[in-house]
C-alpha cells in the first residue's frame, strides 16, 4: 500500500513538472509572438520615417541652438527599449541592400541615434561575445571613429573577436583601417591569412597602395599573399609593381606575380609574360602561360605555341589552354601544333581540341558537302590516328548518329585511303 502511495505520487510529481514545462513553453511562445507582433506594428510606423530621414537634411530646432538631426525627429530621440531594437533591425535591413549617398546616411543614423556608442561601450565587454558582437556591428554601421578600437581588439584574447574586428575594419576601410590588416598578414601563427587576404581583396585602392608601401617589411608568406590580393583588386596602378616583381630571385613570388597579372587581365605586362616563358623554373613558366590566356592577347599566340614543347607537362597544359581561350587562331595554332616535330605539342594539341570539342566539329565535317571542309577534317583525322590517339574518334566510330560519319570514320582508323 505504501509502494502504491509513493508510485502515485511519483507519477503525480512527473505529471506536474510536465505540464509545468508546458506551460511554461506555451507562456514563452505566446510572449514571443507577442513581442514580434509588437515589433512589426512599430516598424511599420517608423519605417517609412527612416527611409524618408535618409534622404533628407538636416534642420535646425525651433531656438536655432542646436541642430536637429532628421533621424532623432523621426523616432522622436535617441531610442531605447522597444523602439532601440526596432529602428537598429531597420537600419541594418537596409544597409546591406543600398549604396552610395543612401548607404553613408544610414551609417549617419547609427552614429546619431547613439548606437555606435553602444557598440563602442561593448567591445570593452567582459564576455567575448558581446565583444565580437560589437565590434561586427560597428562595421555594419561603418563607424569611422571606431578604427583605433577595433585596432586595440585586433590583438583580443579571443580569435572570434580578432577577426569580426578584422572583418568591421574591411567594411570601414581608409588607410587606418588597412595597415593593420596589412600587418596581420604577416603574422599567421595569430591570424588567417587566408581570412585576412579575403578582407583586403574586398577593400580598394587603399589596400593596394598599402601593400606595396609594406612590401619591403612583409614576410615572404604575407608577400604571396598579397601578390593574390593585389590581382583580385583589379587595380591598373598596380600593374607596374607587379611586373617588377617578376624579375624578383624568389621563383613563388615571380609565380604568384604572374598569375596576379592574369587576375588583372590588362595587356600591358604582355611582353614580361612572354619572358617569363623561358624563366628557369617551371611554376613561373606554367603562370605565365596561363596568365597570357587570362589575357587574351592574339600577340601571344607564337610563344604559347613554343610552350607546348616545354618538358613540364604543367606548362604545357597552361599553353594548351590559353591557345583554347584565345579564339579562332588560339584554335588554328592547336590544329597545326598536330604536325610538330615536338611530340608533347601533338599529344597536348589533341588533348585540348577533344575538350574544347573541336575535335568533335571535324568528325562532323567527314560528311560536309563542302569538298574543302570534308578534306580538312579527314587530314587532321589522319595525322591523329597517325599518333595513336584514337580513344575518342573509335567512341564516335561506334556511337556517332550519322551512319555516313560512322563509316567514313571507320575506314580513316583502319588506314583506308
Amino acid at each position: 500500500m505504501i509502494a502504491y502511495r509513493i508510485l502515485v505520487i511519483a507519477i503525480l510529481a512527473v505529471g506536474g513538472v510536465l505540464t509545468a514545462l508546458a506551460v511554461g513553453i506555451v507562456i514563452n511562445k505566446a510572449r514571443r509572438e507577442a513581442r514580434a507582433l509588437a515589433d512589426r506594428r512599430r516598424r511599420e510606423v517608423l519605417e517609412p520615417r527612416l527611409l524618408s530621414a535618409i534622404h533628407a537634411e538636416a534642420r535646425q530646432t525651433p531656438t536655432g541652438s542646436l541642430p536637429e538631426t532628421p533621424f532623432r525627429l523621426a523616432v522622436g530621440a535617441v531610442p531605447h527599449g522597444r523602439d532601440a531594437r526596432v529602428v537598429e533591425a531597420i537600419l541594418a535591413d537596409h544597409a546591406t541592400r543600398v549604396r552610395g549617398v543612401a548607404r553613408e546616411r544610414i551609417s549617419q543614423a547609427f552614429e546619431e541615434l547613439g548606437f555606435v556608442d553602444r557598440y563602442m561601450d561593448g567591445l570593452r565587454a567582459s564576455r567575448w561575445w558581446r565583444r565580437a558582437d560589437s565590434a561586427e556591428r560597428l562595421g555594419l554601421a561603418r563607424a569611422g571613429r571606431a578604427v583605433e578600437a577595433l585596432v586595440a581588439r585586433m590583438e583580443d584574447p579571443v580569435s572570434e573577436v580578432r577577426m569580426r574586428a578584422a572583418k568591421s575594419l574591411g567594411e570601414i576601410r581608409g588607410r587606418a583601417a588597412v595597415r593593420p590588416l596589412v600587418e596581420a598578414l604577416a603574422r599567421p601563427s595569430r591570424w588567417s591569412t587566408l581570412r585576412v587576404a579575403d578582407i583586403l581583396s574586398r577593400m580598394g585602392d587603399e589596400a593596394a597602395e598599402e601593400i606595396r608601401i609594406a612590401w619591403p617589411r612583409l614576410t615572404r608568406p604575407a608577400r604571396l599573399a598579397s601578390l593574390d590580393i593585389l590581382g583580385k583588386l583589379h587595380r591598373l596602378e598596380s600593374i607596374g609593381f607587379i611586373t617588377g616583381v617578376l624579375r624578383n630571385s624568389d621563383a613563388d613570388e615571380r609565380a604568384r606575380a604572374a598569375h596576379a597579372l592574369g587576375v588583372i587581365g590588362h595587356a600591358g605586362p604582355i611582353p614580361e609574360l612572354v619572358s617569363a616563358l623561358e624563366d628557369t623554373d617551371w611554376p613561373v613558366r606554367a603562370m605565365s602561360a596561363k596568365a597570357l590566356g587570362r589575357i587574351g592577347s592574339a600577340d601571344a599566340v607564337e610563344p604559347l605555341v613554343r610552350a607546348l614543347r616545354d618538358k613540364e607537362w604543367w606548362v604545357r597544359s597552361n599553353a594548351a589552354g590559353a591557345l583554347k581561350r584565345l579564339g579562332p587562331r588560339g584554335q588554328q595554332a592547336l590544329v597545326d601544333a598536330l604536325e610538330d616535330q615536338d611530340p608533347y605539342a601533338r599529344h597536348q594539341a589533341v588533348l585540348m581540341l577533344e575538350e574544347t570539342g573541336a575535335l568533335g566539329q571535324y568528325v562532323s565535317a567527314l560528311d560536309s558537302r563542302v569538298d574543302a571542309e570534308r578534306h580538312a577534317a579527314e587530314r587532321l583525322i589522319r595525322l591523329i590516328v597517325g599518333m595513336g590517339r584514337i580513344d575518342y574518334l573509335g567512341d564516335q566510330a561506334r556511337e556517332y548518329p550519322n551512319f555516313r560519319v560512322r563509316d567514313r570514320l571507320g575506314e580513316l582508323l583502319e588506314g583506308k585511303a
